[in-house]
């Protein structure tokens, strides 16, 4: 039997290739590792930001509906925004809030119609800590909100009487119930954006 002579030097190569072949390893196990903290990052920020639009949007919608209220009660905004309700009047607007056109009842459904509610324009702003309306750097809330008249019901106890001066049924009771259409649009850092909408019911005396 012929032996084959015993040489280390044909040898001295493998630990190198097999410390490459494992660095190699270690390295795409870090970066895959590095890419999906990335990923769960980006995911983890974009859902932060979504859940800030969805609740500027909630929260500036209820935010609208107590001066909503004071509207219907008072048929008018007040002097101080530039209506007709006297200044001794129980009505206070929130800074925060901003009415666009003071000039128009939403009582009345002069605003807007619900048809037009895509292309018409906000009805009522809501900034808090806002800096910069445009790039929203800084804001901790805001929200543009629109306001529809969709309807009027006769208060129990009153007649089902029209109102042609008070747009639809009921509207000649002493006391009626005026039903809006709340949307509110939030935005959030990301260009994230949120839109909510409910039904709210207010008093006419």
């Amino acid at each position: 039997m012929t032996r084959i002579p015993h040489n280390p030097a044909r040898q001295r190569g493998m630990a190198l290739i097999v410390a490459m072949v494992l660095l190699l390893v270690m390295t795409m196990v870090a970066v895959i590792a590095m890419r999906s903290t990335t990923l769960d990052l980006k995911m983890t920020s974009n859902t932060t930001q979504a859940r800030r639009a969805f609740q500027s949007s909630d929260g500036t919608r209820d935010s609208v509906t107590p001066v909503l209220a004071s509207h219907v009660f008072y048929h008018g905004w007040p002097e101080a925004l530039g209506g007709e309700v006297a200044a001794s009047a129980d009505f206070d607007v929130p800074d925060e809030l901003t009415i666009m056109d003071t000039e128009l009842r939403y009582d009345m459904g002069e605003n807007g119609e619900f048809e037009d509610l895509a292309t018409r324009t906000r009805d009522i702003e809501f900034r808090d800590d806002v800096e910069d309306n445009d790039t929203f750097e800084s804001e901790d809330v805001y929200g543009d909100i629109w306001v529809t008249r969709i309807g009027v019901q006769p208060a129990p106890g009153m007649n089902l009487v029209s109102n042609s001066a008070d747009q639809g049924a009921g509207g000649g009771a002493a006391n009626k119930y005026i039903y809006f259409d709340i949307r509110a649009a939030g935005r959030a850092l990301g260009n994230a954006k949120a839109l909510t909408g409910s039904d709210y019911r207010a008093l006419s005396r």
